[in-house]
């Protein structure tokens, strides 16, 4: 309910506080992308998997400025993570994740990183980027399954993930949101208007959710699509700093 109210108050509190508005900031969003080249992307896949995780970490802990980063160890499996702390004086953790064998996926977020950075967005939540570890076969979970004990073991709250992917059958422009149906019908109704300046981007509910995604709690998952991915790292920055 929380997250309605601040979605549905955003502009009003903005106004009244004077201070930059939501369409503003999706326009600087928009303009900070718009030509920009790609900083990560070409070369993560240059990388072999095992110094992947090197230069995701050079990255973070200095150009893109976090404030804390660990790697998370589970039967072989290595998962990195960063921390961005928010505003909150009681922090909410918004997660943004990707498989590690998606380089692509893994450099969007990089990507909308630099772009909070460089545009100085302020954020209530704090922010987690996750790169986690895939799953080496059908039997094996994931690195997520040890992101999600490692949240439950520190009683912190994982307010919602925003799952990245350039794979799968998934629609393109479009966040599949896993939530409480009434939060999924406001969204529906709010977000996509503010993003229509970036674009003709669609919000709709996960009929289908996976009962055995290690991740629990809030989904909300989006496909890349490697062809456009300035465009798809602006829509994805607009729809995190929506939410945060």
């Amino acid at each position: 309910m929380k997250r309605i109210l601040l979605l549905a108050l955003v502009v009003l509190s903005a106004v009244a506080c004077k201070k930059i508005t939501p369409e503003t900031r999706i326009a600087q969003i928009g303009t900070f992308f718009d030509g920009k080249e790609d900083s990560y992307s070409a070369r993560l896949q240059q990388y072999t998997s095992d110094k992947q995780i090197d230069y995701l970490t050079l990255q973070l802990m200095g150009e893109l400025g976090a404030k804390d980063l660990w790697t998370v160890e589970d039967e072989g499996l290595t998962s990195l993570v960063a921390e961005f702390p928010g505003k909150a004086k009681a922090p909410q953790i918004s997660m943004i994740s990707a498989p590690l064998d998606d380089p692509t996926a893994c450099a969007l977020i990089l990507e909308v990183l630099e772009a909070y950075k460089k545009i100085k967005i302020q954020h209530e939540n704090t922010i987690r980027a996750v790169f986690y570890a895939p799953a080496p076969d059908s039997t094996r979970p994931s690195g997520l399954a040890a992101i999600n004990q490692d949240l439950h073991e520190s009683g912190e709250f994982n307010s919602f993930d925003i799952e990245l992917s350039t794979r799968g059958d998934l629609p393109l422009h479009t966040f599949i949101l896993n939530d409480n149906p009434a939060i999924v019908e406001k969204m529906i109704e709010v977000i996509p208007g503010y993003l229509a300046p970036l674009g003709d981007y669609q919000v709709v509910r996960d009929v289908k959710p996976d009962p055995a995604w290690p991740l629990k709690g809030s989904i909300y998952r989006y496909h890349v699509n490697p062809a456009e991915l300035q465009k798809e790292a602006a829509a994805v920055t607009a729809f995190a700093f929506l939410l945060n």
